[in-house]
């Protein structure tokens, strides 16, 4: 069962309260419970806040193909100062949420050499800069963001629409992290 049905049922709230409470139609609810749909990140954001963490951002991403190969991936640095189980998991949502609607999946490999690229690059930019967590997350994403972009889109995105996903990557990178310290 999914984990925003088993949250649902649990609570005995239906799909209809629940939506309204999230700002979405209930129509687009069920899509995503029977996994026909991922929830834009804006929306998998509402639905994480409105369960209190009760179900994920892995829960609400994990049920799709894609993102559990992305997922299962290794990775070869492990010395990092980012999660990047995470960080994958919030570059398939950004990417998914940058790309055309009917435009295929990024290779799975292509998010975990972003992950691994942003990870680096967030590690090289520690004795050079300022900027501290989200800030330098945000600052490592964005090139990392428009260089696979150039290789998976077809259009590539404008320059601000990368700079908003690299933003909403490292919201979502750091907001899962504070739902998974809390519980």
């Amino acid at each position: 069962m999914h984990p925003l049905k088993q949250y649902l049922t649990d609570l005995q709230e239906s799909v209809t309260d629940f939506s309204v409470r999230v700002g979405a139609s209930r129509q687009t609810l069920y899509r995503i419970i029977n996994g026909r749909q991922s929830p834009k990140p804006a929306l998998a954001r509402r639905i994480v806040e409105a369960t209190g963490g009760a179900v994920s951002l892995n829960d609400l991403f994990e049920c799709s193909g894609a993102q559990a190969a992305i997922l299962s991936l290794p990775v070869e640095r492990a010395d990092s100062e980012l999660d990047n189980h995470r960080l994958k998991l919030a570059l398939a949502i950004v990417f998914n949420h940058l790309t055309a609607q009917d435009a295929p999946d990024p290779p799975p490999r292509s998010i975990a050499i972003a992950a691994e690229a942003a990870s680096n690059t967030y590690a090289a930019l520690s004795p050079v800069t300022t900027r501290q967590g989200p800030a330098r997350l945000t600052q490592a994403l964005r090139p990392v963001l428009e260089e696979i972009l150039r290789e998976c889109a077809d259009p590539v995105p404008p320059g601000p629409a990368m700079d908003r996903g690299a933003r909403l990557a490292t919201e979502l990178y750091y907001q899962s992290w504070g739902f998974e310290r809390q519980t």
